[in-house]
């Protein structure tokens, strides 16, 4: 790939520890900080997760079973979160790769009034991560699965594991940091309960 496959691994493990410890602590979800696993998405490993989070997707390259893999995995209710990516070339080779897993539709633009946005924690806007991240103006699109709930959120000119994974050194001000979590929290919990 662009930037040498290797995109996945600057959060890790940090950002997922960080988020794990988060979730555990604001809602009722039993989960261990350390309790993530990095999974190959062609193992039929993955359908004993609920909740999968793919960082780079700029850089992705399906396998066929990687591929028929995830489809099955988003049909059976499985959720997707697909993270740090921007820029046009990064958005092609995503929307090229996904329409591997679903050629017969795509992701749509999602709107602060969707109500994975306001599960958990109540989010002002879609923004506050925006003036930290690489890339024009941020972006989620939504996939939905036959039964019109989201299985899949993308999130473009965006990376909401810079902020999970550098919480305690400060690097962000509070507010995006705090955003960042809340959107995780709503994914996690909006995947375990639809």
């Amino acid at each position: 790939g662009a930037i040498g496959h290797a995109g996945w691994s600057h959060n890790y493990p940090a950002a997922e520890y960080h988020l794990n410890e988060f979730i555990g602590n604001t809602t009722r979800v039993d989960v261990e900080p350390e309790s993530y696993q990095l999974l190959d998405l062609g193992s039929d490993e993955i359908f004993d997760h609920p909740f999968t989070y793919v960082s780079e997707p700029g850089e992705m390259e399906l396998t066929p079973q990687q591929a028929e893999n995830l489809r099955e995995y988003m049909l059976r209710g499985g959720f997707l979160l697909i993270d740090d990516f921007d820029g046009q070339w990064q958005l092609s080779n995503f929307q090229s790769q996904m329409r591997n897993v679903f050629p017969e539709r795509g992701y749509d633009a999602m709107t602060i009034e969707e109500p994975i946005f306001d599960l958990v924690f109540g989010l002002e806007d879609l923004r506050a991560t925006a003036d930290y991240n690489p890339g024009s103006e941020p972006i989620f699109f939504g996939f939905q699965n036959d039964a019109g709930h989201v299985v899949s959120v993308a999130c473009f000119n965006n990376d909401l594991a810079n902020f999970w994974d550098r919480i305690d050194r400060g690097s962000y001000p509070l507010k995006p940091s705090a955003d960042a979590f809340r959107m995780g929290v709503n994914f996690l919990v909006y995947a375990m309960t639809h």
